[in-house]
């Protein structure tokens, strides 16, 4: 059986319930949090490591594990592009599929930017 506590919040004599389960996914999500900070140590570039930290906390731990190892390229003023080498097809798709968030992070540093470009570079 899953025991509930009751809290009130500042706001005055509202009370909401919460379960030792929603504790323990809170708990779970601390430690999956935990775990892909050791993704970031692994990251390089200061700048893609920052959009990486933005993305986990806009969209939780998932985006991290499947964009980490990606590398941006140069930012090219012409074309207001950025190029971004994806490991593999699976990362290409994820990152094009969210590239307005990736692009909104990135924007901060070339206001410019208009398109990310993704290329999948294998590796040998």
């Amino acid at each position: 059986m899953v025991s509930s506590q009751q809290q009130k919040t500042p706001l005055g004599n509202k009370v909401f319930h919460t379960t030792k389960m929603h504790q323990n996914q809170k708990t779970n999500s601390i430690n999956d949090r935990c775990h892909n900070h050791n993704c970031f140590s692994l990251i390089e570039d200061p700048l893609w490591k920052s959009v990486c930290i933005e993305m986990t906390d806009l969209m939780g731990p998932s985006p991290i594990q499947k964009m980490w190892d990606s590398k941006l390229g140069v930012f090219c003023s012409e074309s207001k592009s950025i190029n971004l080498c994806c490991p593999t097809d699976e990362t290409a798709q994820f990152v094009n599929q969210y590239s307005f968030l990736i692009l909104g992070s990135l924007q901060r540093y070339f206001p410019a930017i208009k398109t990310l470009k993704t290329k999948v570079e294998y590796a040998n």
